[in-house]
């Protein structure tokens, strides 16, 4: 088993007078696998992305709180609320906008970035909604390659969960394809992997393993994205 600790700290911290974002990579130039994006950002209320392009991407958007509207150039749209994961191929080109919905709220979500199996598809998107008790003590599978479980899909091999675990609760997090790798983030919370505490923004990259123990020394929000290691790690 193989470890690369990814602290709050080691996290490129960006204020901005309309958000505030941390980065655990930067797109195409470092990676975990074919995971090059984990974006955790904070958007002012009635604030958020233009219209700007993306191409050959596989992008999905985890709502923490607040709602999030989505509409790109295909004549698609729509609003993500918490507690759903929205997906998108970006495939042959695409250009879309995201703004906070509320004129008095914040929006928080994290973005990910996976790099796609196949190039050149057809733009589109979905969304993955779901209820607080499905991940209440449970890794609970929202995305997935071959929409597993009713999830929505992804074009890579890669499986995105999330978990909210209460206290001295322990979890296996199982790799869903043999030579995988999973990069586990502390959304809230405390929990402790083999020798390692990660605290609120820490994360850990596990990898040449199939079983992973999670355990919560204090109630803990988690991200799960696990990713072919064929890139191998660059950080």
């Amino acid at each position: 088993m193989k470890f690369i600790h990814r602290p709050n700290q080691a996290r490129w911290h960006k204020h901005d007078a309309w958000k505030k974002s941390a980065y655990a990579f930067t797109p195409n130039q470092t990676h975990f696998g074919e995971l090059t994006g984990f974006a955790d950002d904070i958007v002012n209320a009635g604030e958020g992305f233009g219209m700007h392009p993306h191409q050959n991407m596989e992008i999905s958007t985890i709502v923490v709180a607040g709602s999030q509207a989505h509409k790109d150039n295909t004549g698609s749209e729509g609003i993500i609320h918490q507690n759903s994961v929205q997906t998108m191929s970006a495939g042959t080109g695409i250009m879309h906008s995201e703004f906070n919905t509320s004129k008095t709220e914040l929006f928080h979500s994290y973005q990910i970035w996976v790099y796609p199996k196949e190039m050149n598809v057809k733009p589109r998107h979905e969304a993955f909604a779901y209820q607080p008790e499905d991940k209440l003590n449970k890794i609970l599978l929202t995305l997935s390659p071959d929409r597993r479980k009713n999830t929505a899909l992804i074009n890579q091999d890669a499986f995105l969960s999330v978990s909210q675990i209460e206290k001295n609760v322990t979890l296996d997090y199982v790799m869903n394809l043999s030579g995988n790798g999973v990069y586990i983030h502390c959304v809230t919370g405390n929990i402790i992997i083999d020798n390692y505490i990660l605290n609120e923004g820490d994360a850990l990259g596990i990898y040449e393993t199939e079983t992973i123990k999670v355990k919560a020394s204090e109630e803990a929000e988690l991200i799960f994205v696990e990713v072919p290691m064929t890139r191998g790690v660059k950080i």
